[in-house]
């Protein structure tokens, strides 16, 4: 199926029910790359309908089949059908297993379903598995998002008391979420502990530091941990660069803005929307074909116009 891989599903339809017209019966594999296939292009109708297929057919989806299927299910905003997936799946031989019980939980988290997240931890403990790190970071993540920061560490000092270890991803999530509400003592601890378990913080997490720092203009300390990512061997990407452009345009520092743009771009970082919008609003005052002159002027490198229109 490598239409699939191409992004060309019609095409893939058509070998399909051509195989099918030869008398070449698809198999398990062949439906679960098109459920796989149509998740991924968005068509997620269609992943139901080939999934609902290969059920009317006798196939006996896997558990790949169905974690692929619960995930486009939850992209469409079902919810509720846990249970009866579970029991069709006990039905069919195949139980569930730790990632689709991830998959799901990650899921609920992500729409607001706290409670029946939870629930869920329950469940697995009866149905022979135990979560994980993955789990217990997902409900994590779910709690900080839903603003319940003391609920998120709870549950992170629950899953140290199980003896999981936190990944990078568990430590990224509470210090965005501590450091974006000015919880900074508490993202620094996190931070420093992470390092003290030889977690080691990537570029998301040291974002998570400068952008918490920028909006309560400790600057300094920002562009101290933007330095520190860089001799760690860490690149700052295009959202290292924009939390700096964004802080230093609303502090009326455009000098320093207008450099951090061109050094972003002479390093190869493509600036996206936020970046040029952080960039405009403060030279929105002016005509739109100055404004555009002054993104080409750091393009081109002359500083001398900039320092003559600045």
């Amino acid at each position: 199926m490598v239409f699939v891989d191409w992004g060309n599903l019609e095409e893939a339809q058509q070998l399909k029910d051509e195989m099918i017209s030869q008398g070449v019966l698809p198999d398990v594999f062949t439906y679960t790359i098109l459920v796989n296939g149509s998740c991924k292009m968005g068509n997620l109708s269609m992943a139901k309908e080939f999934f609902d297929e290969m059920l009317h057919e006798g196939l006996k989806p896997d558990c790949f089949a169905y974690t692929t299927h619960i995930v486009s299910e939850l992209k469409l905003g079902e919810t509720s059908r846990f249970s009866s997936l579970q029991e069709e799946m006990w039905a069919m031989g195949s139980p569930s297993d730790l990632i689709i019980y991830n998959v799901y939980v990650d899921g609920l988290g992500k729409k607001g379903n706290l409670e029946v997240a939870c629930e869920l931890l329950q469940n697995m403990v009866r149905d022979g598995l135990f979560p994980d790190h993955v789990t217990y970071t997902s409900i994590i993540h779910a709690h900080l998002e839903n603003g319940h920061l003391r609920k998120a560490r709870e549950v992170f000092y629950e899953m140290l008391s199980k003896g999981l270890s936190p990944s990078v991803v568990t430590y990224t999530v509470l210090i965005h979420a501590h450091a974006g509400r000015g919880r900074l003592e508490l993202a620094f601890m996190y931070f420093s502990e992470m390092q003290e378990k030889g977690v080691l913080p990537n570029v998301i997490t040291y974002n998570a530091l400068i952008n918490g720092l920028c909006k309560v203009r400790r600057m300094d300390q920002a562009y101290n941990f933007f330095a520190e990512m860089e001799e760690k061997g860490i690149p700052p990407n295009k959202y290292s660069y924009t939390i700096l452009i964004n802080e230093n345009c609303d502090m009326g520092n455009w000098q320093e803005a207008l450099r951090l743009y061109k050094e972003m771009l002479d390093r190869g970082i493509q600036p996206d929307s936020c970046t040029h919008s952080a960039l405009l609003k403060q030279v929105g005052k002016d005509s739109a074909l100055h404004t555009i002159q002054y993104l080409e002027d750091v393009v081109l490198g002359s500083e001398e116009t900039i320092n003559a229109k600045a």
